[in-house]
């Protein structure tokens, strides 16, 4: 897996838009972009930023779960989609478990102050551009700089309110009825998902997603 450290340059929002399919390094501005509507980015953000976060980019199915099952790190989207997967061994099917869409974080241990790793792996369902923020570099630098601790509690609470509207969605109701308030509560998720990534997400099937999407479209319910 290749790592491309952040290069500080300012480019012109044309060049950018041009280039960032192309250039790594510009998957950091997204960061940047993000960040800076929760505080003011200055010269020792960029400083820390390429001192210690590292950018990848990924390819559709790959995975980014550390082969070092030591390494506690959140991978932060800056383009693409990342999911947290379980596979039951012994049907073979998937089950997603959590999504980032970008702007959003998946972390491999169930919280920035524990080493104990999530079940199942992180893996890209779409090409993107992911960044790499270890841990340790957080936690060391939470309690004297303001604007990072501000960093994870947003990137916190927007998985948080996405966990609450997924059980919100799915507790209690039928494989319809969780799809149906799957479009209603998430739509952003629903809009950047495939099928059968709706359903390995809500645990129904694809054809229960069929459905769902027919009596959006149509008001009906197909006929048996």
């Amino acid at each position: 897996m290749q790592y491309i450290l952040l290069t500080v340059s300012h480019v012109n929002q044309k060049n950018y838009i041009m280039s960032i399919n192309h250039n790594p390094t510009a998957g950091f501005k997204l960061l940047f972009d993000f960040w800076g509507k929760y505080h003011t980015i200055d010269h020792f953000h960029y400083q820390w930023v390429k001192d210690n976060l590292k950018v990848k980019i990924v390819k559709r199915g790959e995975q980014l779960s550390p082969v070092d099952r030591h390494t506690e790190m959140t991978y932060f989207v800056a383009k693409g989609l990342l999911a947290r997967v379980e596979e039951n061994n012994e049907t073979g099917k998937r089950r997603i478990m959590s999504l980032a869409i970008p702007n959003m974080a998946l972390m491999t241990t169930n919280h920035l102050y524990t080493n104990h790793l999530h079940s199942g792996h992180i893996v890209a369902l779409r090409s993107g551009i992911i960044i790499a923020i270890p841990h340790h570099v957080l936690r060391q630098f939470q309690e004297q700089e303001k604007s990072i601790d501000t960093l994870i509690d947003v990137l916190g609470n927007k998985k948080k309110r996405q966990l609450v509207l997924l059980r919100q969605a799915t507790l209690g109701y039928s494989p319809f009825e969780r799809y149906l308030n799957f479009t209603r509560l998430l739509p952003e998720i629903k809009a950047v998902t495939t099928q059968q990534e709706q359903a390995d997400l809500l645990g129904i099937s694809r054809h229960t997603v069929q459905l769902g999407q027919y009596f959006l479209l149509t008001g009906k319910y197909v006929q048996k």
